[in-house]
């Protein structure tokens, strides 16, 4: 991803087709910086939030992650904003590592329900050797099954933080629906009950 030092007002960077953002680590002062749309784009799809990369500032060659990313709340395709943290090979850095799930489409066709609890997952890991996500089958699970954090398959160096029994994904059986009451049989019963007791009433008068 190509950086510039960012110089000009934000409304103009973003009417050029350029992304403001900032580059900031241990080295490094906090450094407005810009960069074109599409390298953005190519670079976020390759990297995401949880693989470092190389690229160049002022003939300079930085280490970085995509630490934050601002999105616009309305248009959800146009980013506002991004940070960069720099960082060196001998350090850890830690991020959110998306969860996909292999063989759902298995599981669902034998009527379960698969549900997956958690989506990402924290983890520390060297800088230079991050993952896009993490796999996990579910293809042979049955009912009540569920598969944890300790399930994971880490590479090394890898350290999730999260407790190794958090579930991640959960297999269900279909809740069966409740057959609605009928409330015109219910409304009916009272009302004939009303109406015997009404009688009864009248009667115990005529009697005194």
């Amino acid at each position: 991803m190509k950086l510039e030092k960012r110089t000009d007002k934000l409304k103009t960077v973003r009417d050029n087709q350029l992304v403001p953002g900032v580059v900031y680590g241990n080295d490094i002062d906090p450094t407005p910086v810009q960069t074109p749309y599409t390298d953005f784009v190519e670079a976020y799809r390759e990297y995401g939030k949880s693989m470092t990369f190389k690229t160049k500032l002022g003939g300079t060659t930085h280490m970085v992650y995509f630490k934050d990313i601002q999105i616009d709340p309305i248009r959800q395709n146009n980013v506002l904003h991004f940070d960069l943290q720099k960082v060196s090979a001998s350090e850890t850095i830690a991020a959110d590592i998306p969860v996909e799930l292999i063989g759902k489409e298995v599981v669902e066709k034998k009527g379960l329900v698969v549900e997956q609890i958690e989506n990402v997952v924290e983890t520390e890991f060297p800088a230079g050797s991050g993952i896009s996500k993490f796999t996990l089958d579910v293809t042979d699970l049955e009912g009540n099954d569920t598969l944890t954090v300790s399930d994971l398959e880490l590479p090394e160096g890898f350290k999730v933080l999260e407790e190794e029994e958090r579930i991640i994904v959960a297999v269900n059986y279909p809740q069966e629906e409740e057959e609605p009451e009928d409330l015109d049989t219910e409304e009916e019963e009272i009302e004939v009950e009303a109406i015997k007791q009404k009688g009864e009433d009248e009667e115990s008068e005529d009697e005194s």
